[in-house]
């Protein structure tokens, strides 16, 4: 059985992959594509053979004055004769017999390079047959050069052989022309009556093949160099604080807010048991016990960047929390952008800033109570001085008239508003991060944390929002949580 690490090596491997698949898609598909234009672009090729059987036959004595010739082996021969067939004056008199090329020499060195292109001399198996194949446009060209290939080499054999005697007696002349390398046509070229260019389809498939793979590796590439979050283990080790689990993309309930209720309100609390819900309890549960201490009865509830999904989370924590029997209020402390009170509908109602400005002292007078759900909300209200007025002394004698709530919950502005979470955490006892799953990056996290050192040292968890679970890995075993 492999290890577990090779085990969560190949889980990357796979799950990046199914990331990419798409990038995966694209080089397959292009690949294709390309290629099948130049399937259907490319020049007709054919190519013709014809066989020679070479043998070496050499003179040898019996006896004072009997003569005759017989074969000898030698594994070199072949290999000798293959490279003479190839060699520049058999082919130069090829090109000369067949008018491939003009007189001047560079044209003939560019005929004789154009005419190796298409040769190819080659032994079939351990026989004495020697193939010449040459491949050309026409079936007929084909067919003419490589006949004329062997025809060239068989008139140097006995050109070199009729020099060879020259010098021998008279009587020994007739003989020694029967030695040496002779060569015999097996079979002449004809022309081909079938293309010799690889297969269409066979050229289109591994091209789709190499660009799949191409793609495959830049999904590799690009997953390696994503810094961002992606499983609740990374955000455990960035923020060095538990990650309570992951929220998935949850649809919105547009009949939820209509009714008064924050956006997913009502969805997530009707599924119980889904990974949303479980990780909500699983909040509520690290959470809860802390908040019967005399030291925390508020937390905050932030994020990495401005819209993380942090608002939706902050008010199905509170109704969470409400709805295993505590009291939990939640406050929309959004100084920039209040979009827990416009969800709900309070937009023009008073609340938070109305308080802490002094226009109302009674702060049960501005909470207003959903009548589905249940749950406490202070709306932001109407601004009426700068956002940094909120974190004042006020916010003191609002804690402490909400002193009969288990848990105040705050929906707080991102970490970039650094000066107004510092602010913040003079008053708010604890903080929840929200990390919005494959947004933002390790880097950047750190250095928002370490901008505000007070909401860090405070942070009880984490939860990764928006994070779809890939149903492929359900059989797969879980590493490192």
């Amino acid at each position: 059985m492999a290890s577990d690490a090779s085990l969560y090596d190949w889980r990357w491997m796979i799950r990046s992959a199914l990331k990419g698949f798409w990038l995966i898609l694209a080089g397959g598909v292009l690949c294709g594509a390309l290629a099948l234009a130049y399937v259907s672009l490319r020049p007709a090729l054919y190519t013709a053979s014809a066989v020679l059987n070479i043998t070496n036959l050499r003179l040898t004595t019996s006896g004072e004055d009997a003569f005759f010739t017989e074969s000898q082996f030698d594994p070199t021969f072949l290999e000798t004769q293959i490279e003479t067939i190839g060699s520049t004056p058999v082919l130069s008199n090829v090109i000369q017999t067949l008018k491939l090329g003009e007189p001047d020499a560079l044209d003939q060195q560019g005929a004789l390079k154009a005419l190796r292109g298409g040769l190819a001399i080659q032994r079939l198996g351990q026989s004495n047959l020697v193939e010449i194949r040459y491949t050309s446009g026409t079936p007929q060209h084909a067919a003419t050069v490589a006949n004329e290939v062997a025809r060239a080499y068989m008139a140097k054999q006995e050109s070199d052989r009729a020099e060879a005697v020259q010098s021998a007696s008279g009587w020994l002349r007739d003989r020694l022309r029967e030695a040496g390398p002779k060569a015999q046509v097996m079979s002449a070229a004809t022309p081909p009556v079938d293309k010799s260019n690889p297969r269409g389809l066979v050229i289109i498939a591994l091209a789709g093949i190499v660009g799949g793979a191409a793609g495959f590796v830049a999904a590799l590439t690009l997953a390696f160099l994503d810094r961002s979050f992606r499983r609740t283990d990374q955000l455990t080790s960035a923020v060095g604080v538990e990650c309570f689990g992951v929220i998935p993309n949850v649809q919105h309930d547009h009949a939820s807010s209509k009714q008064g209720s924050p956006a997913l309100l009502s969805e997530i609390a009707s599924r119980p048991g889904t990974p949303e819900w479980q990780t909500l309890r699983l909040a509520s549960v690290a959470i809860l016990p802390l908040a019967a201490t005399p030291h925390m009865r508020s937390l905050g509830v932030t994020s990495a960047l401005p819209g993380e999904g942090k608002t939706v989370l902050a008010a199905n924590l509170a109704l969470h929390i409400a709805q295993m029997g505590k009291r939990a209020l939640l406050v929309d402390a959004q100084s920039y952008r209040p979009e827990l009170s416009k969800s709900m509908e309070y937009a023009n109602r008073r609340g938070l800033v109305d308080y802490i400005e002094g226009r109302e002292s009674d702060l049960k007078a501005l909470i207003v109570q959903d009548t589905r759900t249940g749950l406490d909300t202070l709306p932001y209200g109407q601004a009426g001085k700068a956002p940094g007025m909120l974190w004042a002394g006020r916010m003191e004698h609002l804690l402490n008239q909400a002193a009969a709530y288990d848990l105040v919950v705050f929906d707080l502005p991102a970490l970039d508003a650094a000066g107004d979470l510092r602010a913040s955490a003079r008053f708010i006892d604890s903080f929840v991060l929200v990390v919005e799953a494959g947004r933002v990056s390790d880097e950047a996290l750190s250095v928002a944390l370490s901008a505000t050192p007070p909401v860090w040292e405070k942070l009880v968890g984490s939860i990764l929002n928006r994070c779809d679970p890939q149903p492929v890995f359900k059989w797969l075993p879980t590493f490192g949580r």
